[in-house]
């Protein structure tokens, strides 16, 4: 069975292959204009970026099979979700010491990306939210753009550290679970940061 990390991969390659294989006029038959060139090149770059922001979803979105997707309809849900998410990574930060004695999957929990339970974490499927919230007209869509990506980069890291932790350890000159723990919790340092600035810009 395919892992999220191997449909990631996947996907990728699919991405790679068809944004760079798309047939180029000749010189004889194109009128394009030096606008509408530009204009390609910008939607192929919205293609690239939309596509990878899809594979990142599957990375994030972990297993939940009685779970029903957290759906930010509104602004003012995706609002609520952005702030509860928030809250639970200064949550998970300030009381790193007690929720990572559960171990990587602990941590996971609280960042919504694996071990679900009943209930899910507000950063469960956070990119739904941050694709509402960019849709309000008074927003810098460029840099709130950025900042959500930084984010969700952010995420990543600290999943794939958190992740890792499960693994280590064993016979030979392993490293130690706590290596990893240690590096998760940098990582959602660094959540905490990128968050203040997409929260300056809500």
């Amino acid at each position: 069975m395919l892992t999220p990390r191997s449909i990631l991969l996947l996907l990728s390659l699919v991405v790679a292959t068809a944004a760079w294989s798309l047939p180029v006029p000749s010189k004889a038959t194109t009128t394009t204009t030096t606008s509408t060139a530009l204009s390609a090149s910008s939607n192929r770059r919205s293609f690239l970026l939309g596509t990878t922001a899809v594979a990142t979803s599957i990375l994030t979105r972990g297993t939940a099979p009685a779970l029903a997707a957290v759906a930010a309809a509104t602004p003012e849900a995706a609002l609520k979700q952005w702030k509860d998410s928030v809250a639970t990574i200064d949550n998970l930060y300030n009381n790193w010491d007690t929720i990572s004695k559960g171990g990587g999957d602990a941590i996971r929990k609280e960042l919504g990306t694996a071990n679900f339970g009943p209930t899910a974490s507000p950063l469960f499927q956070i990119e739904k939210a941050f694709k509402v919230l960019r849709e309000n007209p008074d927003m810098d869509i460029v840099e709130f753009t950025e900042q959500s990506e930084e984010f969700v980069n952010a995420l990543v890291r600290a999943d794939t550290m958190a992740y890792s932790s499960n693994f280590a350890g064993g016979s030979g000159k392993p490293t130690p679970p706590q290596v990893y723990i240690d590096k998760a919790k940098k990582e959602v340092a660094d959540l905490q940061r990128v968050a203040k600035s997409v929260s300056a810009l809500l």
